[in-house]
């Protein structure tokens, strides 16, 4: 007879288990339903409106090199302006802007993003802002995070306790070209 109210309990418990199972089911499948017909006349058009031309247009664009080729032709080609093959270079990482292999693959920003890029190169003053330490400096105006003691000299900085340079936000500080 203990054999029998055993199995019987563990019966009941699977039967209550099942039961509340289901109640759970039936509720989720419930709220599913109502909220598929609530939501049956909206618009689905909400979303964030992308131009894909703008993307496209600021893509970097690929040349392949031919013989005879130089960074001065391709400014003049791409941009019309060979005044601008320094932002080939530092663009495609060359170190020797007068050796460029034939069938190299050159990336070539658009004329805005190269116009941008020989401003910051050229530039001779940078505004810190907040959060900018000398190292994302150096990486902004020379394409070298590395050379940020190169920075640190010019402007005689101080500093701190842990030997990195002391630069504020909001200062003006010399870029040695």
């Amino acid at each position: 007879m203990a054999r029998q109210k055993k199995s019987f309990i563990t019966g009941l418990q699977e039967n209550y288990a099942g039961l509340i199972l289901g109640a759970i089911i039936v509720i989720i499948l419930g709220l599913l339903i109502v909220n598929f017909f609530s939501r049956k006349n909206e618009d689905i058009s909400d979303g964030q409106q992308v131009d894909l031309s703008q993307q496209e247009e600021s893509k970097p664009e690929e040349y392949k090199v031919v013989a005879n080729d130089s960074l001065s032709k391709l400014a003049d080609k791409f941009y019309g302006d060979i005044e601008l093959w320094p932002v080939l270079a530092r663009e495609n990482n060359i170190a020797n802007p007068n050796i460029i292999h034939v069938d190299s693959t050159l990336k070539i920003p658009s004329k805005d993003q190269a116009l941008q890029t020989k401003e910051q190169m050229t530039q001779t003053t940078y505004k810190v802002e907040k959060g900018e330490t000398l190292f994302i400096i150096a990486q902004k105006m020379y394409g070298d995070g590395s050379r940020w003691p190169t920075i640190a000299r010019a402007n005689n900085l101080g500093r701190l306790p842990n030997g990195n340079p002391l630069v504020f936000a909001e200062s003006t500080i010399k870029i040695p070209r």
